[in-house]
C-alpha cells in the first residue's frame, strides 16, 4: 500500500518531523555530556537549540507577575496586626527625664 502524499502534505510532514528529531538529537547529546559519555561539547549550545525547537512548538517558560514596589510612607508599628503596642512617654515609676550621657573633655 503506498502513501501518496501532496507536496503541502510532505513539507507540513517535515516540517513537523525535522524539528522533532534534532529536539530528540539534542537532548540525546545533552545527556551523553551529563552522564560523561561526551565531554567535549558545548552544552551551552545545545541548550539553546533546545530552547529554540520547543519555542517551534509553543512551549515556553512561564513568566512570574512582577510587581513594582510602591513608594509610600512605611506603616506604623501599632497598625501591623501582632505587634505589641508600643509605649508612649516615660516609664511608668519614673518621675525624671533619663539621663543624658556625660560630655567627654576635648583632648589635648
Amino acid at each position: 500500500m503506498k502513501i501518496k502524499l501532496t507536496p503541502t502534505q510532505l513539507r507540513s510532514y517535515l516540517s513537523t518531523l525535522i524539528p522533532a528529531g534534532v529536539l530528540t538529537w539534542a537532548l540525546a547529546v545533552l545527556t551523553m555530556n551529563y552522564i560523561g559519555i561526551a565531554t567535549k561539547i558545548d552544552a551551552a549550545f545545545i541548550s539553546s537549540l533546545v530552547t529554540s525547537v520547543l519555542a517551534v512548538y509553543g512551549v515556553s517558560r512561564k513568566e512570574e507577575e512582577r510587581k513594582e514596589p510602591t513608594v509610600g510612607p512605611a506603616p506604623r508599628i501599632d497598625s501591623i496586626p501582632g505587634t505589641p503596642t508600643p509605649r508612649r512617654g516615660r516609664p511608668p515609676g519614673s518621675k525624671s527625664q533619663p539621663k543624658a550621657p556625660p560630655v567627654l573633655p576635648p583632648t589635648p
